[in-house]
This record gives C-alpha cells, sequence and structure tokens, in this order.
C-alpha cells in the first residue's frame, strides 16, 4: 500500500532533480556569457564551446524527448558524444 506513494516521491525528486539541472544551466551561463563582453576567443576555444553547446543541444533534445514520451534511452550516437568521442 505504500508503494504508490513512495513512486510518487521518487517522480517528484527526479523531476526536481531535472529543473534543478536547467536552472542551474541558465544561472550558470547568465553568469559567464556577459564576461565574452569585449572579448574574442580564439579558434581553438570558439571550437570547445561549439563541441560543447553541440552536446547541451543534444542533452536538451534527450530531456525532451524523455519528458514527452517517457523513453529515457539515450541512442548511441549522444552516448557517444557525450563520452567525448
Amino acid at each position: 500500500p505504500v508503494a504508490p506513494a513512495v513512486r510518487h516521491i521518487d517522480r517528484t525528486v527526479e523531476f526536481l532533480d531535472l529543473v534543478t539541472a536547467c536552472h542551474s544551466f541558465v544561472a550558470a551561463a547568465g553568469r559567464a556569457v556577459p564576461g565574452l563582453r569585449d572579448r574574442t576567443l580564439g579558434e581553438d576555444e570558439r571550437t570547445i564551446v561549439h563541441e560543447n553547446v553541440a552536446k547541451v543541444r543534444a542533452t536538451l533534445d534527450w530531456i525532451e524527448t524523455a519528458v514527452d514520451t517517457g523513453k529515457v534511452d539515450m541512442d548511441g550516437e549522444l552516448a557517444r558524444m557525450l563520452r567525448g568521442e
């Protein structure tokens, strides 16, 4: 009889973790991006930022898919990207 309540709590914690992760990213970007004002990044720096932005976009797509469909499996391409391969 307690199992449904525990599952609900688990889902609530997972939901809050996901919302917190999104909020943390937005807050960190909001602090970091203004620091680029009047600064030109080198080609290597731009490449690194672009690679990381691609990882973020792919992860955001994965999050949206999981939220909309309940499918949380990561496809092979995303897994390799996040491992840095």
